[in-house]
């Protein structure tokens, strides 16, 4: 049987998995989508078993799939803005075509006994900001106090109840900002009007990134960033500032996001706690196609090597 891998074949998460899917005597396919467009030949026939993604393989024999979505196509992925730039249309239609086939032939992998990780049915999870609060919510999970809008009035209304707000998009890859005294202006509070955007309580306290695979936590790093989020460190590509620290978490927390992950339908996934200096916390967020890099070479976790075996272990097909 076959651990099938599609993502960015360069960054460490793709690498880390395939050495570690081998270790363990499983074969293994990386199909890096960095090659595509204009890349090797690309093969799906629905009537034939026999699939091509850079090199052949038989989709009957996959039992695992691990998709990192971010790249698979996406239009607002970086590596397509100068082609989107020059024809917005056609590239767009393009990386279109493109993630259907992948999504089509996840579809018949996972027909035939395969595992997809994450399932299909939460890839967009991520752009789903105020399902997930109202999910955590309704679990009696810890979260800031949050509101999605448009209307100006009611972000006044909400940053008169808290000392300090940031403001982030609704969907994946906005950094958290800190609200001020003048985007409370006005001109630019009238601006709200053509788009929702996501106002939430500041938590002071630590940053916490927890990794939970099949209802078991299996890491915690705890971050510290010169800025008010380590998020904005990692963006600005100023990573010497952070420094990265193994966690402990206690039960209350290990147990909140273990079921906040499950609730979500999410086998493997990362929460972002906030946890302030009394020791209570907030859940901010679940990423569904976390980056383990970090937990794995700054806090010794081997998240790759676990997952590698869930991957392994995975699958039970269909048909014969």
């Amino acid at each position: 049987m076959t651990v099938l891998l599609i993502g960015d074949g360069d960054i460490y998460e793709m690498k880390s998995l395939k050495r570690a899917v081998e270790d363990q005597g499983k074969h293994v396919h990386l199909c890096d989508v960095t090659e595509w467009p204009d890349g090797p030949p690309l093969t799906v026939d629905p009537s034939d078993s026999e699939t091509m993604l850079g090199a052949a393989f038989d989709y009957t024999d996959v039992s695992a799939v691990y998709v990192h979505f971010y790249e698979l196509f996406s239009p607002f992925s970086r590596r397509f803005r100068s082609q989107l730039d020059e024809n917005f249309v056609s590239t767009f239609f393009q990386l279109r075509e493109y993630r259907g086939l992948f999504k089509g032939l996840f579809r018949i992998v996972e027909n035939h006994g395969a595992e997809i990780v994450p399932a299909l049915e939460v890839r967009s999870w991520h752009d789903r900001k105020p399902w997930q609060i109202h999910l955590f919510e309704s679990l009696d999970v810890p979260t800031p106090d949050t509101l999605f809008t448009t209307d100006s009035d009611e972000v006044q209304q909400f940053c008169a109840k808290h000392r300090e707000v940031i403001y982030k998009s609704i969907t994946n890859g906005g950094l958290p900002t800190r609200l001020t005294e003048d985007d409370l202006e006005a001109e630019k509070l009238d601006k709200l009007s053509t788009a929702p955007v996501q106002f939430q309580e500041f938590v002071e306290g630590e940053d916490l990134r927890i990794y939970v695979l099949d209802g078991e936590v299996i890491g915690a790093v705890r971050y510290e960033s010169k800025n008010y989020s380590f998020k904005i460190d990692l963006y600005e590509g100023d990573e010497q500032q952070l420094q990265y620290h193994r966690a402990d978490v206690g039960e209350d927390i290990a147990d909140d996001v273990v079921r906040a992950t499950e609730a979500a339908g999410l086998v493997f996934a990362a929460a972002d706690i906030r946890r302030r200096p009394d020791g209570s916390y907030a859940l901010l967020e679940l990423n569904n196609m976390p980056r383990f890099a970090v937990a794995d070479t700054k806090a010794n976790y081997n998240i790759s090597d676990k997952l590698a075996e869930y991957l392994v272990e995975a699958g039970q097909p269909r048909y014969p």
